[in-house]
């Protein structure tokens, strides 16, 4: 079994010298205009980057295109206390249950939260089929490594085992994230605790690997520099946030890419821009991930950066979400 590509033509406003695509370009351009409006205050670098973060994101998120999507805040059992959640429930659930997919959020376990992937959460309920539980897992760098792993394997055993209060099919039970929380859904598929009751992942530009050297991934190194919004050194500091380590990044748990029993791993589908420093080590778990025979999808976007799928302002999001929405119906078996 090959990986399974997908063709992509040249997005709509074109393609720029430098691979990104020119809506991409000028989004990076907004986001280096907001970064020199920052002025300093009194907060912590994480207390400024936490805001900066909701700014972005929030303030590109485009649209609401799905405003009819009924949406329920709610309390969870996490690892040591009850979390918040949002779930999204799709209209045809009210009248029978519906597959559902445990989102776990970016940021480099330190960064975001429930609204600031509202937009995306919408419109992926709206055109799956799926209802989504988005968790807000415990932040680092006050709850280092393990309390955002251990706050979603708390998570997902309750909605298994509550399927039916989220209007769900405990049989239909997918996990999805981006980036850091690309990173936790990767990690909480590959848990033997998990076998079985996994029936998909969706990897939106993953966090893989935070024990190699950047070097080792070209992308890190072309893409990485501050020019395609993710970079290098903010890469370094969530690993620091999140308390890791040499040692422990190299465990598999922080660095799922070192997984060594890919074998019974559920069907998979990962979507990455070909602009972004992630982009090499979801390739490189997409190819292990075929030498061990599991259903996999890669997606590569032409000019698209990491994060690109919030952005709901860039030209082509609404195709690259209708495309993620309909790998899950042909994965959930939802419609």
């Amino acid at each position: 079994m090959g990986i399974m590509k997908t063709e992509h033509t040249e997005p709509s406003g074109g393609l720029l010298p430098d691979g990104m695509d020119a809506a991409s370009s000028d989004l990076i351009d907004k986001v280096n205009a907001i970064l020199l409006s920052l002025v300093p205050g009194s907060e912590s670098p994480i207390e400024l980057s936490r805001g900066l973060a909701s700014d972005i994101f929030m303030g590109f998120a485009g649209p609401d295109f799905y405003p009819y999507i009924e949406t329920e805040d709610v309390k969870i059992p996490g690892a040591e206390d009850y979390l918040s959640a949002r779930v999204y429930y799709h209209p045809k659930s009210a009248v029978r249950l519906s597959p559902l997919v445990l989102f776990l959020h970016g940021g480099g376990w330190s960064l975001a939260g429930l609204d600031e992937y509202d937009g995306l959460i919408k419109a992926l309920a709206a055109q799956s089929g799926a209802n989504f539980i988005s968790l807000d897992y415990r932040l680092a760098p006050e709850n280092p490594f393990p309390a955002a792993l251990n706050d979603s394997q708390a998570a997902l055993n309750y909605i298994l085992e509550n399927a039916a209060d989220f209007r769900g099919l405990a049989n239909k039970v997918a996990v999805m994230g981006d980036s850091a929380g690309g990173n936790l859904a990767t990690v909480l598929a590959q848990s033997p605790e998990n076998s079985g009751t996994i029936q998909a992942q969706f990897l939106l530009y993953p966090m893989l690997d935070v024990f190699s050297p950047h070097a080792t991934y070209p992308s890190r190194v072309l893409y990485g520099d501050g020019d395609y919004f993710l970079t290098r050194d903010a890469l370094d500091v969530s690993v620091e946030n999140y308390g890791l380590t040499k040692e422990l990044c190299k465990d598999p748990r922080v660095s799922p890419l070192f997984h060594t029993a890919m074998a019974d791993l559920p069907p998979t589908y990962i979507i990455v821009g070909n602009c972004d420093p992630l982009r090499d080590e979801a390739r490189t778990y997409a190819e292990r991930l075929t030498k061990a025979d599991v259903d996999v999808t890669l997606d590569c976007i032409p000019g698209a950066i990491h994060a690109f799928l919030s952005f709901g302002i860039l030209d082509d999001v609404k195709t690259h979400r209708t495309r993620l929405a309909r790998e899950i119906q042909r994965r959930l078996g939802s419609e």
